[in-house]
């Protein structure tokens, strides 16, 4: 019986230039297989100085704006066709040593999968639990997370890359969502994303120091993402009602503060309804509210994606 032959590996980075970036290069580097090419997306008006002469890969730097999505965007244009499989993880992931073997094996076994759903561990436990060795659909799909995916080349460009009006930093309210629109394309046209909780990518986990009123901005811009990427893909209007009631059925996880905790599911809720709609909220409407920034710096923390069936997290 002949070996599979294993697809050469890119990694499309998008970064505003944490420090962190640094450590995943050298997680990277010590991995048992490593990548073609390693393109880096620099968002933060400034000069890397990642000193990447000694590293066993090429890296890549290109200049970019406009939030995650059209980093990674431009990432994966800067790899050109030397790759088959990409990556995207965050700039402070890092890649245990044998994670992308692991991957590359996956792909190589055969042509039918076309994406790769992996766990993103923090702290030692995953933040969405996927389910085992199968492949996704547009319910379970949600529980995917950009760090801990990977997609052929040929797959993400016939389906067209990321919305870059969806994530992180974009120029629209609809700040989160984009890995989870990219799958669903890719499964809406057939194609095969098998969900492998057992390959881990490593996270460095979400920010918790943030004010009262910051913090309900951020769940509430991450909230429209989820919403509007809901309002794009045929879900039946029980799932999307369903969307809308989640953060009241777990307030005890939100917050000790029953207080807090009714604020965050109001912010989520109010959130998840304005991307359903496709607008937000005028500013005499918002005003008992914090509104959310346009670059909030992370996801609806619950997912925002209320299982239909009841299985688990909301993710």
């Amino acid at each position: 019986m002949s070996t599979p032959i294993r697809p050469r590996m890119g990694l499309a980075i998008t970064t505003v230039g944490r420090p962190a970036l640094h450590r995943l290069l050298e997680s990277v580097a010590d991995s048992t297989l490593l990548p073609r090419v390693v393109t880096v997306a620099n968002q933060s008006g400034r000069d890397l100085q990642l000193g990447t002469s000694g590293l066993p890969f090429d890296v890549r730097v290109v200049d970019s704006t406009g939030g995650a999505s059209r980093g990674r965007n431009d990432a994966v244009a800067a790899m050109g066709s030397s790759v088959d499989v990409i990556g995207f993880p965050n700039d402070d992931s890092t890649y245990p040593r044998t994670c992308l073997e692991q991957v590359a094996d996956v792909f190589g076994a055969g042509p039918g999968v076309e994406g790769l759903a992996c766990s993103l561990v923090e702290s030692g436990r995953p933040r969405f639990v996927l389910p085992d060795d199968c492949a996704l659909d547009r319910y379970s799909v949600w529980r995917a997370i950009e760090p801990a995916m990977f997609l052929r080349r040929e797959t993400f460009e016939d389906v067209g890359g990321f919305r870059e009006d969806l994530g992180t930093g974009c120029r629209t309210p609809w700040q989160s969502g984009e890995g989870t629109d990219l799958l669903l394309r890719v499964i809406e046209q057939g194609g095969v994303v098998s969900s492998r909780p057992d390959i881990a990518v490593i996270g460095q986990g979400e920010r918790r120091d943030l004010d009262t009123p910051s913090l309900l901005a951020k769940h509430r811009g991450y909230a429209r993402g989820t919403g509007y990427v809901y309002r794009i893909h045929p879900y039946p209007s029980w799932v999307r009602a369903r969307i809308l009631a989640a953060p009241w059925l777990r307030l005890r996880r939100l917050d000790p503060s029953p207080r807090l905790a009714a604020r965050l599911a109001l912010a989520r809720s109010v959130g998840r309804a304005e991307g359903l709609a496709g607008r937000t909220l005028s500013a005499r409407e918002r005003t008992w509210l914090p509104t959310a920034s346009s670059a909030a710096p992370v996801r609806d923390p619950d997912g925002g994606h209320g299982s239909p069936g009841g299985r688990g997290p909301d993710r």
